[in-house]
């Protein structure tokens, strides 16, 4: 940290305790309080870590250089835009497909869009050393559309939308809550509810819906030779939403 940087944390520390001894206000005061001691306390790394940086030998001062807070965020941000770049160039050389939605519930629209797309289709061999005679793994159908950047689709955002159908078997009906139902049995393989998905933003967040089958109403997927039509009930940590549409290739 250069010595302009010491000075700013010097002055925020001045600028916070006059705060804090001059207001009358109780919170503003307690807030005060609170960045003073915050200062405090970055001043106090900050000395620990201008001493090792010029007491070590220096590939272990650099060591300490590179752990400093924002050089790990500085490293962090260079490779989130790495993957966004890469992430474009796989969109941009996949195959697109028109995406129809019609929302309910916490949220309300109808629109289409047309997007990059994949079709995803795995049909696993049994183990012959599994040690329990269970059942067979699952095949599966996966469709996952996916937005360079999220799009509005009647009025929502859609960053990136999943549809998958568990024990897969050819074009047909496919009833989500039997299915997750028969695999709490045990008659098929257990499965997660998180290839359904709706994320309205291109982050991993408490504003992505997932398949709800505890929801009333069904959850019904049918599979054709070029698309994939449901109604699910959806919900994420914030809302519900019932989700109908399409995904045609």
């Amino acid at each position: 940290m250069a010595w302009k940087d010491i000075a700013k944390l010097a002055s925020s520390w001045a600028d916070a305790k006059k705060t804090e001894l001059l207001t009358a206000d109780r919170r503003t005061r307690a807030d005060a309080s609170a960045q003073a001691e915050a200062v405090e306390v970055r001043a106090q790394e900050e000395a620990a870590t201008s001493f090792l940086e010029a007491a070590l030998p220096q590939p272990w001062a650099d060591r300490v250089t590179a752990a400093r807070p924002e050089n790990v965020a500085a490293r962090q941000a260079e490779a989130d835009r790495q993957e966004d770049v890469r992430r474009r160039a796989r969109l941009s050389g996949q195959g697109t497909a028109e995406v129809t939605l019609s929302f309910s519930g916490g949220e309300v629209g109808s629109g289409s869009a047309v997007l990059p797309c994949t079709r995803e289709e795995a049909h696993p061999a049994p183990d012959p050393d599994a040690l329990d005679d269970g059942p067979p793994p699952l095949s599966w159908l996966r469709v996952l559309v996916e937005a360079p950047d999220p799009v509005l689709v009647g009025g929502v955002p859609v960053g990136s939308l999943g549809v998958a159908v568990p024990a897969y078997a050819g074009p047909g009906t496919y009833d989500l809550v039997d299915l997750a139902e028969r695999g709490e049995r045990g008659e098929i393989g257990w499965w997660e509810v998180f290839d359904i998905h709706l994320n309205p933003t291109n982050e991993a967040d408490d504003r992505i819906w997932y398949l709800d089958v505890s929801a009333e109403g069904g959850a019904i997927v049918d599979v054709s030779e070029s698309a994939v039509t449901f109604d699910l009930p959806m919900a994420s940590a914030l809302s519900s939403i019932r989700l109908r549409g399409a995904i045609t290739w």
